[in-house]
């Protein structure tokens, strides 16, 4: 009976040793299989690590493009030394004027002047950070205009305005507000 038991853990009946050894191979096997799907884990895992960094360092560089332009221009429009030519009313009184709406004054002096237009007087409204209203030389109302968006796109909304006005034969009072981009209002 000894033997019995030692048989009975090790070998059941009806298999072989051939039988035995064929399954310790499978079970090799599918240790195998197990690193192989690990290791295809680890290399996809690493894939999307590599394709965000990738993404990511793809979008850093278009920012710091952006940027570089965006200095570019600053300096080039320094370079070329514009100046404010035009009186310059500030109804909240300050004496200072930020070296932003400056630059932005001068700018839009040099659109004007290249469409035709001669900028008589430029106001900051009082309580208005971002806006400026712009008198021009033959037109009997004044522009609303905002500073944050770019002088060549405001001058040429107002060009259009100016146009529909005459075509349409308009009359309007007061002002022309350009300062959203695709609208105009008139009062």
């Amino acid at each position: 009976m000894r033997g019995q038991g030692k048989q009975s853990q090790g070998m059941k009946k009806g298999r072989t040793i051939v039988a035995e050894r064929e399954h310790a191979e499978s079970e090799s096997e599918r240790m195998q299989a197990r690193r192989q799907a690990h290791r295809r884990k680890k290399r996809s895992a690493l894939m999307g690590v590599l394709f965000l960094a990738v993404i990511g360092l793809s979008a850093y560089l278009g920012f710091r493009e952006l940027e570089n332009r965006r200095e570019e221009t600053l300096e080039r429009s320094v370079a070329e030394k514009l100046e404010v030519t035009v009186p310059v009313v500030d109804e909240n009184g300050n004496s200072k004027i930020s070296e932003r709406v400056r630059l932005y004054i001068a700018e839009l002096e040099r659109e004007f002047a290249r469409k035709g237009y001669t900028v008589e007087r430029v106001t900051l409204p009082m309580g208005m950070i971002r806006a400026v209203y712009v008198d021009l030389e033959g037109k009997d109302v004044f522009l609303k205009m905002n500073i944050d968006r770019a002088v060549s796109v405001s001058v040429g909304d107002a060009e259009k305005m100016f146009k529909y006005i005459e075509e349409h034969g308009l009359h309007p009072n007061e002002y022309v507000d350009i300062r959203l981009e695709g609208k105009a209002y008139l009062k």
